[in-house]
């Protein structure tokens, strides 16, 4: 699992074809007033019916726990119809798509709050580790993000270039880290870009097997990661030991949840 908005999720629906068909306007009796105009909708209320439908397709999926939604389930939630919906989107799965592309705004946002006290490019790096095993370790991070990764993986299915920018947005914050310990001469020898991915699968595997109910024992597991993570960039192995041995440096380790 594993990230500006990514336009080539949220943007998408503008260029489809549903969001150019014409509106066909009804008759209006005298005295009533029209839900929309025939020049449709502001560009506000376009925008709250967008926001709106994500948001409701957010919940329906936290309630289901990540056993997907149905369209009619969110049009009669949000209290919108068919053609407000093919306003913004062309299927469900652009939906699944945007609601992951926000839930990984939120967690770049999250990593970099963990990331914040970092005093060297070698603590950052070890902060992003620990902020992303937690997804495998707390249950209320993981009750989060896990339906909502689960369901956007499923739909990129169709969409297979679309999930790539919401993952990538997770590993900036990392790619800043690894960059500034290049520029800086702590990483010798290092791709920011391809390194922070190759971190990344490391540790999703971790939260993956978790998520699956293996009963990875939290401690000797992140020891595990981080000391093939850093020495990996070129970290010296005595350092890793003297860095896993102290506390860490960007707060205490999250208490261990029982498996998800």
């Amino acid at each position: 699992m594993l990230v500006a908005c990514p336009s080539g999720i949220r943007g998408y629906s503008v260029d489809s074809p549903a969001a150019l068909v014409p509106l066909m306007a009804k008759p209006v009796k005298q005295g009533s007033v029209p839900k929309e105009s025939r020049k449709g909708p502001t560009t506000s209320s376009r925008e709250d019916e967008s926001e709106l439908l994500i948001a409701v397709a957010r919940q329906i999926l936290l309630n289901k726990n990540g056993s997907g939604f149905t369209l009619h389930e969110v049009l009669e939630e949000s209290g919108l119809g068919t053609r407000a919906f093919y306003r913004h989107f062309a299927s469900k799965d652009e939906v699944a798509l945007a609601v992951f592309a926000e839930e990984a705004e939120r967690e770049a946002k999250r990593l970099n709050n963990r990331m914040r006290d970092a005093s060297n490019p070698i603590e950052g790096v070890m902060a992003w580790i620990d902020a992303r095993l937690e997804l495998g370790f707390d249950q209320r991070l993981a009750a989060s993000l896990r339906p909502l990764t689960e369901e956007a993986v499923r739909a990129s299915r169709q969409f297979p270039r679309q999930l790539e920018p919401a993952f990538n947005r997770t590993l900036e914050p990392l790619i800043e880290q690894l960059t500034r310990g290049m520029t800086t001469g702590v990483f010798k020898g290092i791709e920011p870009v391809a390194d922070a991915k190759a971190i990344h699968h490391v540790v999703s595997g971790v939260v993956e097997q978790r998520w699956m109910g293996f009963p990875l024992p939290r401690r000797e597991t992140r020891g595990h990661v981080m000391r093939f993570c850093l020495c990996a960039l070129d970290v010296d192995p005595a350092q890793v030991a003297a860095l896993l041995v102290a506390p860490s440096p960007t707060g205490p380790e999250p208490s261990v949840q029982q498996p998800v």
